[in-house]
């Protein structure tokens, strides 16, 4: 980080530092630059960002699947300090619908209950694969072709049965525009005979990142970020950002207020950002433009019935589903539904600006997504559901492709150098990371600030 943060010779008149989002990774940079003077500014009226939580009815419903997967102690016991026991941990029990059968995450270690010919065709494209690449030939981070890099992971038949409709499911884009960089932890790659084990029978090995989770008792995930938001001095809500002066460090906000920094910190996602400078530098269009993501449309419904369904979640990546994703919230705590009721929330992706804005759009994607779930087993036709919420995720997953990296490089360097200021968290540094990370970037950026102010 040497020569990102210089000395400001203004900055006995300007507010010291300026955070840009209440988002996790906004949030504990705040957190951890306490006492030092920090104004934070987010344009809902909670802090969050897309951890954030929505009641309705009696359920309390997420932004999606937001579940902690804790790995640091440092970060296990603040949010134990956090939470306190408004705090459990969960072990996964994540599934996979696919050939009419149920079997367990990940598909590539859980062969076992598929058709025969799956199984042996699975199976035989991992051991290829692993004879002619090697175990350990491809670690993530890799920039080849994510087709590329599934077929020489885990074979043909893997790549064809979930790891190639899946994915084009979820990003909603062509595979072969992509990349395999994002995939680091969160593609678990099983040893040949950890896969063999799991082909032959029901296999309990826990894989991935994500094995166990913790999750608040109550009021959802927005009790994590309405505990870090407590205590700090100078939290703005209900304010957005309109304009960015970087030339003399102004912020223009919707309030009308126009705030001076001597560094800011933005967690707002890189795309929204970059568009509020002013002037606009004519040098950032072209890698402004390369950015691309998928939005997320989030469909929470609450159902009159207990235990619909024993999972924490489950995979969907046939075509005969609309979803790719349905997670059950009442599974995390009995708290999130009312009593003999059970809650789901299901994601459907689609291209930005493409999304179910529309009453009968909105409509119609809720028969599909009834039909579908109805289809899996998940709900009866004499289901009832009480509560139906729409919650729009516009900025949902960034894109890897081979501009990514050189365009992220190009867009954050500027805005050290000419703006004074850091992007930080999954949508701010434009990757594919979890909660954890954004509450570690944080505390890093905010570490990195104390030491050079």
């Amino acid at each position: 980080m040497s020569g990102t943060f210089r000395h400001d010779p203004l900055g006995r008149d300007r507010v010291p530092i300026l955070v840009l989002g209440a988002g996790l990774s906004g949030l504990s940079t705040a957190r951890y630059l306490a006492p030092y003077p920090t104004v934070v500014v987010e344009k809902e009226k909670d802090p969050g960002g897309t951890a954030r939580t929505v009641e309705s009815g009696g359920f309390t419903f997420d932004y999606t699947g937001h579940l902690l997967h804790l790995h640091h102690d440092e970060t296990r016991r603040l949010a134990r300090s956090l939470l306190r026991n408004n705090l459990v941990e969960c072990e996964r029990r994540a599934w996979i619908h696919s050939a009419g059968v149920r079997t367990r995450y990940p598909f590539q270690a859980n062969l076992h209950g598929l058709p025969w010919p799956v199984i042996e065709k699975c199976y035989a494209g991992l051991w290829t694969a692993r004879r002619r690449f090697g175990p350990d030939a491809l670690e993530g981070g890799t920039s080849l072709p994510f087709l590329d890099w599934c077929e020489r992971t885990f074979g043909r038949g893997i790549t064809e049965h979930f790891m190639a409709p899946y994915n084009r499911k979820l990003w909603g884009t062509p595979l072969e525009t992509l990349t395999a960089d994002w995939t680091g932890p969160f593609v678990p790659r099983p040893r040949l005979e950890d896969a063999l084990a799991g082909a032959l029978e029901d296999n309990q090995t826990a894989y991935g990142y994500n094995a166990s989770f913790f999750y608040p008792k109550r009021g959802g995930i927005q009790s994590l970020s309405r505990a870090l938001a407590a205590g700090l001095p100078d939290l703005r809500l209900g304010v957005s950002v309109e304009k960015v002066f970087w030339q003399d460090r102004r912020v223009k906000l919707s309030s009308g207020d126009v705030l001076s920094y001597s560094y800011m910190v933005s967690c707002l996602p890189l795309p929204e950002l970059i568009r509020r400078l002013d002037p606009f530098p004519a040098e950032l269009r072209e890698p402004l433009s390369r950015l691309r993501w998928t939005s997320v449309l989030c469909l929470n419904l609450g159902v009159r019935r207990p235990g619909i369904s024993d999972a924490s979640w489950i995979y969907f990546p046939e075509e005969d589903f609309i979803f790719y994703r349905v997670g059950f919230p009442s599974n995390f705590s009995p708290h999130a539904a009312p009593s003999g009721c059970s809650s789901m929330y299901v994601e459907v992706s689609h291209k930005p600006g493409e999304g179910y804005e529309s009453p009968a759009r909105r409509s119609a994607l809720l028969k599909k997504v009834r039909a579908g779930l109805e289809k899996a087993g998940i709900l009866r036709r004499s289901d009832e559901l009480p509560v139906v919420q729409f919650l729009p995720i516009p900025y949902a997953y960034v894109l890897y492709d081979g501009a990514r990296a050189s365009s992220v490089d190009t867009l954050l360097e500027w805005l050290r150098e000419k703006a004074h200021g850091s992007s930080i968290g999954r949508y701010g540094a434009w990757k594919y990371s979890f909660m954890e990370e954004a509450i570690l970037d944080g505390k890093k950026t905010a570490g990195d600030l104390l030491r050079h102010l």
